[in-house]
């Protein structure tokens, strides 16, 4: 029987003990109502015949008597309940006589025994009475105390929103840990998540029992606890309610909730191409290192190459090459680790830039291994279709204590990547004197940006010699740099102009003086023949209003486009290939030459070298230096100088300083040559002495 049906029950049986107890308290009242007629009826009895004895008889006191008999006296009086109205007319018509007596003496007796009827009833009615009080109060007390513990429970149960109804599982625990109530969803739990015969409590934590102390102790009204049930993950939160003694736990399976959240944290924290940890992971790793007197080093490297495939080929292309290239680059990464070491964190810091977060400081030997592995990854090509793809890459790196920020560490690295200077493959680590230099090239970028107007740039002409004839053939337009009295390499100066954007000013100016020069020369038979060779940087190459300024130069200086040639490095038509051939149309459409300036110095490969309208191919100096090495080195330059005829391409040598030199590239049959053997870069007057004296020498 549940609680609510045996408090119904209960009022049920106290209603009837009341009605009941009302009845008899009824009936009581009657009976005491009697008994007290009776009585007055037989005292008034007594004085009647005391009355009806004196002498003389006393009519008043008989009259006043017989009135107070007759109204006092029960409708029916004895044991057989004679009717009174007999005995009323008896008192009412009274006659001294015997049988008055007698009858008298018999209304008397009968008036006794209803008397002692009556005082028995009373007894029983009273005992009756007493009796229902003492049952109706113990009744009410188990009601009472039947609708106390019913209101607490129905307390609780208010407290909890609509625990019934609930479709998540819903637990009621005392402040001792002991459960209380569950509802039907908690049992929906057990069946499904637990092994047959599983208990409740154990879709709770193991310990819920002192940790529910705690949560006591520390006077702490909420808690929100995660625990792990085969496979699902559910979220349990407490609510305390210290008035009541009660813990309700709400429980909830946050299994695919907390798949998503994973899944879209895996996607804030991740690139979404190669799958690494991006720049919020990297910076969130650093900042929140566990051990601050743990070292952390960065190594971040820069890849070059990645915009021309994405300009060729497309985007789907250039993320397959990036996911490679990032296999690749893990594998480096990670192959300067020993089985001790803890696991490193790489990552896509960008498009092109990858890096990887190493705990603790790479020894110096770590670092040359570490470059070693790192220039592995770019020897063998990329390949896609029928072509091979060549990518370069510089890398920097600096280690700090954890206490450094992610940001002071991030400049650090991005101070050493800075300092390489546009080499084609290096690898530097940071330390003080970068930022010195760093400092130093912030003073000449200052002193650069006013270059121009106030003409410190200079142009100066070196010489180049045709080999079959012996005579100038042109000169390499060179810019220099003339700072406080003190000469500026352009290695200096050049990786800072186009990291400003200043090289757009500074290449316009040349353009300009060159075609100045070009029309001076014109008018001067001895050197009327010869074509100056200008070098344009990538930057400058690349940049969407370069024919249109090209042009206008034109305009300004109309020199005679045949009389000049156009330099372009190697590495610059394998990055963007499509806009290199583009632009180079566009050229050659206005009149110019084309040369490939340092050839051999990247990733060489000769097929695309019938692709591209060029002129003439300029051998690096890297190679001529090593031609006295033997006929390993001369057979690289004799099949660079005969693919290049084939293809109908002029040669010519950069760096000849030996008459040795000289005679080798003769014997390979080079077209021409540049260097010192022949002539220094010189200014234009002297440049121009110079080609007479070499006319006058003829």
């Amino acid at each position: 029987m549940t609680a609510r049906r045996g408090l119904f029950v209960l009022v049920a049986v106290s209603i009837a003990m009341v009605v009941f107890s009302v009845s008899v308290t009824i009936r009581l009242q009657r009976v005491v109502a009697i008994t007290n007629g009776l009585i007055e009826s037989f005292d008034a009895l007594d004085s009647w015949q005391v009355a009806t004895q004196q002498t003389p008889v006393d009519q008043q006191a008989i009259v006043r008597n017989a009135n107070i008999i007759v109204n006092s006296i029960p409708s029916v009086i004895g044991e057989a309940k004679r009717d009174s109205a007999s005995f009323i007319y008896f008192l009412r018509q009274y006659q001294a006589d015997e049988t008055a007596q007698a009858n008298a003496a018999e209304l008397k007796d009968m008036l006794v025994w209803d008397l002692f009827d009556c005082h028995r009833l009373q007894t029983q009615y009273t005992q009756l009475v007493s009796l229902s009080q003492v049952g109706l109060s113990i009744l009410i007390l188990c009601i009472g105390v039947l609708s106390y513990f019913m209101g607490r429970r129905a307390q609780d149960y208010r407290l909890a929103p609509f625990p019934e109804a609930n479709p998540n599982p819903v637990f009621g625990l005392n402040y001792r840990g002991d459960l209380i109530y569950t509802n039907d969803a908690v049992h929906r739990a057990v069946a499904e998540y637990l092994e047959p015969g599983g208990e409740p409590t154990q879709l709770l934590p193991e310990d819920y029992v002192t940790q529910l102390q705690e949560l006591v102790n520390r006077h702490q009204l909420h808690e929100v606890w995660v625990h792990n049930v085969h496979e699902h993950i559910f979220q349990l939160q407490l609510q305390l309610l210290p008035k009541h003694d009660r813990i309700h736990i709400y429980a909830e399976d946050i299994t695919e909730q907390e798949e998503i959240r994973a899944r879209n944290a895996f996607i804030a924290y991740h690139d979404p191409v190669c799958m690494l940890a991006n720049r919020q992971k990297l910076e969130q790793v650093i900042d929140q290192s566990d051990d601050p007197a743990q070292p952390l080093t960065l190594v971040m490297t820069v890849v070059s190459g990645m915009a021309g495939v994405l300009s060729t080929q497309g985007l789907a292309v250039a993320d397959r090459f990036a996911r490679e290239f990032s296999i690749r680059l893990r594998s480096a990464y990670v192959s300067v680790l020993t089985e001790h070491d803890r696991k490193p964190l790489v990552f896509r810091f960008d498009a092109n830039l990858f890096g990887c977060l190493y705990q603790g400081e790479l020894a110096t030997e770590v670092h040359r291994r570490l470059e070693k592995a790192l220039e592995q990854t770019v020897l063998a090509p990329f390949s896609f279709g029928k072509r091979d793809y060549y990518f370069h890459i510089q890398s920097g790196a600096a280690s700090a204590p954890a206490s450094v920020s992610a940001r002071q560490l991030i400049q650090r690295v991005n101070l050493a990547l800075h300092s390489i200077n546009g080499c084609e493959a290096a690898y530097r680590v940071y330390d003080h004197r970068i930022e010195a230099d760093v400092q130093q090239r912030q003073r000449i970028e200052q002193s650069l940006r006013r270059a121009v107007e106030l003409d410190e740039l200079q142009m100066l002409y070196q010489p180049q010699q045709d080999l079959r004839t012996g005579k100038l053939v042109g000169f390499e337009a060179l810019m220099r740099w003339h700072l406080k009295g003190e000469v500026i390499s352009p290695a200096d100066f050049i990786p800072i102009a186009e990291r400003t954007g200043l090289i757009h000013s500074m290449g316009n100016w040349a353009l300009r003086d060159v075609f100045k020069q070009a029309i001076d020369w014109d008018a001067l038979p001895a050197v009327d023949n010869t074509v100056i060779a200008v070098n344009v940087s990538a930057s400058e190459f690349t940049r969407r209003n370069f024919i249109a300024d090209v042009k206008s130069a034109l305009n300004d200086y109309p020199v005679n486009p045949q009389k000049i040639q156009i330099e372009l490095t190697e590495s610059l038509l394998i990055e963007d290939e499509s806009v290199a051939i583009e632009r180079m149309h566009e050229l050659k459409a206005l009149g110019f030459s084309l040369a490939i300036d340092d050839f051999g110095t990247g990733y060489s490969s000769f097929s695309y070298l019938s692709r591209f309208p060029i002129d003439k191919l300029k051998i690096d100096r890297s190679f001529i230096v090593n031609l006295k090495n033997g006929a390993r080195d001369l057979a690289v330059v004799a099949a660079m100088v005969d693919v290049a005829h084939q293809l109908d391409i002029e040669v010519i040598a950069e760096g000849v300083e030996q008459d040795s030199e000289r005679q080798a590239l003769i014997s390979l049959g080079c077209d021409q040559l540049q260097g010192y053997y022949y002539g220094r870069p010189m200014s234009a007057s002297q440049a121009t002495i110079f080609a007479t004296g070499q006319t006058e020498a003829l």
